[in-house]
């Protein structure tokens, strides 16, 4: 029996029902269930159980999915051991599925071992090469101690070609398994004719990254000579030469595997976890040598995001531990961007956010800081940590200059998305007050302006978590991500029953609509909806749009109950008009903007052209509050 045919058989057995009733306690709402959710704090159940569709979701916090989904996250294990629950509940035996579960656990096994050995090999070279002395010597060079060192494991690749590689072989493992645990690469892969494979660490040195649990399953490498004689094996050996002339990178990571993927590995996670839970808070850097370097400071409860991008997995990892992250990235432009972006995500996450100020320009991130200060950097990233919304106040008035009134705008849109996020009316007012006190303009105008200035932390904190790749394809994934609730209400009525808008289904202006939205209208359109099949219609879509859709139509069940024919199509106006009030407020912002650089250059005709389209903008908003009104 294949892997797909056993899921399906768990599936046949066991109701969506039954296994969420066994964590929660649920309760009859029409044709489907609910339940106060278990994935944050709720006092109205907004967690939907649906048997007709075998899902549930949250409208809540918007996560979702199918029965191995929910025993995943209510468990916090993995695809494999929440098949074996799942599978004793369905009163399946085991041996079944032995062979599925043996073999992708055989394969991470492999893995696992290969990279545990290649960390071994690193860790010797590191201490008995005479090029592995001269990486000490720069480490050392660089603040770190060799207590630290060992702590963390670090090790040096040599610089031929094969030299892990031919040790590996002799460890008894196979070409095959080495390439996919991504320490060697394939010659074809470099378009070099010959066979073979070769390291893909060379002269480097090596930062073992571990999962939670302290298994090795990936390196970062570091070069630190410069000179060609020094890293032969930095040059693909594509060519005659064997050198290319493109520049060496300075690091090189392992590439997704089956026990690697970056978007869920924080760096050091492993040995900070504990305090990071104790102290209920997280430093997070940027580079490893920053967290290694924090972490030999006294500053135990650091991870890193290995200089990759933050992504809303990392985030959720960290929520186990703490609800309370300290920012301290690079101070470069790139680290500012970095910063802004996590920032955003973990707002939108519902954490408690501060950033951390290195206070030494000749400090470029707390490596450096470490190595010129040492164990001070533990009392400065305590007492710099400033809450959000004073520390880009305080950046923002650092570099404003009262005589210009374009530095006045820019300390507006500095500041403007984290006053929106604030809760309390008391904090809003203070911000307002204090940002009108040193530009010296209203209070009033000031918060006229706040409130039309760009978001650009909405799309930070909306940025969808990457793809769960342990999981199994035939396990529908979680869905974090906030939603647009105009237009799934919108679609949530045209599913609930798509010939009564068959008119509106071709008519409606998709400018108004999102995505999605666009997407399914454009599909309905197609179809024959006297005879509309709503299973049939989701396999149009890859399977993200797919479940998208079954959560809309489990928000059709939810709100449209019980609702005529007229009713429904009076729902689908109103809302509309609000989409269409939303998109044209939005226009008219940015048309205030563009209206006021114009008089400021002293652009009469772009004035005039921009004054038209603000008119009839306007007369359009008019023109839909009347209509509304004569509705009412």
């Amino acid at each position: 029996m294949s892997g797909m045919d056993n899921i399906s058989k768990i599936k046949d057995r066991l109701s969506v029902v039954d296994v969420v009733s066994g964590y929660l306690k649920i309760q009859k709402a029409g044709a489907n269930f609910k339940a106060r959710c278990p994935f944050h704090n709720e006092k109205t159940p907004s967690f939907f159980i649906s048997p007709e569709r075998q899902i549930w979701h949250c409208f809540g916090c918007q996560k979702g999915g199918d029965i191995f989904t929910f025993v995943k996250e209510m468990e916090g294990i993995e695809f494999p051991e929440a098949l074996r629950i799942l599978a004793a509940k369905a009163g399946i035996e085991l041996e079944e599925f032995d062979s599925t579960i043996r073999q992708l656990a055989d394969s991470k096994d492999r893995l696992y071992e290969i990279c545990e050995s290649s960390a071994r090999f690193f860790e010797k070279q590191l201490s008995h090469s005479g090029t592995g002395q001269r990486a000490v010597d720069y480490l050392k060079s660089r603040g770190l101690e060799e207590a630290t060192m060992a702590k963390f494991r670090l090790g040096f690749a040599p610089g031929s070609w094969d030299s892990l590689s031919g040790y590996l072989r002799n460890s008894g493992f196979t070409e095959k398994d080495i390439v996919d645990a991504g320490m060697v690469i394939r010659r074809q892969e470099t378009g070099d004719r010959r066979q073979g494979v070769y390291d893909r660490f060379r002269s480097r040195i090596m930062f073992p990254v571990s999962d939670v649990n302290g298994r090795v399953v990936g390196f970062t490498g570091r070069i630190f000579e410069t000179r060609p004689e020094e890293i032969e094996g930095q040059y693909s050996p594509s060519t005659s030469s064997g050198r290319q002339a493109n520049p060496v990178a300075k690091y090189i990571n392992t590439p997704q595997t089956l026990i690697y993927d970056k978007s869920r590995i924080l760096y050091g996670l492993n040995n900070s976890r504990n305090d990071i839970r104790i102290k209920d808070n997280c430093l997070l850097v940027e580079g490893n040598m920053d967290a290694i370097m924090s972490y030999q400071a006294g500053i135990t409860n650091v991870v890193a995001s290995s200089g990759t991008a933050l992504t809303q997995t990392h985030l959720a990892i960290l929520k186990r531990f703490t609800n309370n992250i300290d920012f301290c990235f690079d101070t470069d432009s790139a680290g500012a961007m970095a910063t802004k972006r996590g920032i955003g995500m973990a707002l939108g996450q519902g954490f408690n956010v501060k950033v951390v100020s290195l206070g030494d320009k000749e400090c470029k991130d707390p490596a450096d800081y470490v190595k010129k200060y040492g164990k001070e950097w533990e009392k400065v990233a305590s007492s710099s940590a400033k809450p959000v919304m004073q520390f880009y106040f305080d950046k923002a008035r650092e570099s404003y200059r009262p005589e210009s009134v374009e530095s006045k705008k820019s300390v507006i849109l500095a500041v403007a998305p984290f006053v929106k996020r604030l809760s309390s009316r008391v904090e809003k007012s203070h911000w307002t007050n204090q940002l009108a006190y040193l530009l010296r303009v209203k209070e009033d105008a000031v918060e006229a302006d706040i409130m039309s200035a760009p978001d650009d932390l909405e799309a930070y904190a909306l940025a969808q978590t990457a793809p769960d790749r342990s999981t199994s394809k035939s396990s529908i994934a979680i869905k974090i991500e906030a939603p647009d609730i105009l237009n799934e209400a919108l679609l949530s009525l045209v599913v609930r029953k798509p010939a009564l808008f068959k008119q509106e289904i071709v008519a409606i202006d998709r400018n108004f609509l999102n995505p999605l939205a666009s997407q399914v209208l454009d599909e309905l359109a197609k179809e024959n909806l006297e005879q509309f099949n709503f299973g049939s219609f989701t396999k149009k879509f890859d399977s993200d749009r797919a479940l998208d859709l079954e959560f809309v139509y489990l928000r059709s069940q939810a709100l449209w109950d019980g609702f005529g024919d007229e009713e429904l199509k009076t729902e689908f106006v109103n809302i509309f008009n609000k989409l269409k009030q939303k998109t044209i407020n939005s226009h008219l912002a940015d048309l205030g903007y563009e209206m006021r650089a114009a008089e400021s250059a002293g652009d009469k005709a772009k004035i005039g052209e921009l004054a038209g389209m603000f008119n009839k903008l306007t007369q359009e908003l008019a023109e839909i509050h009347n209509f509304q009104i004569s509705k009412s």
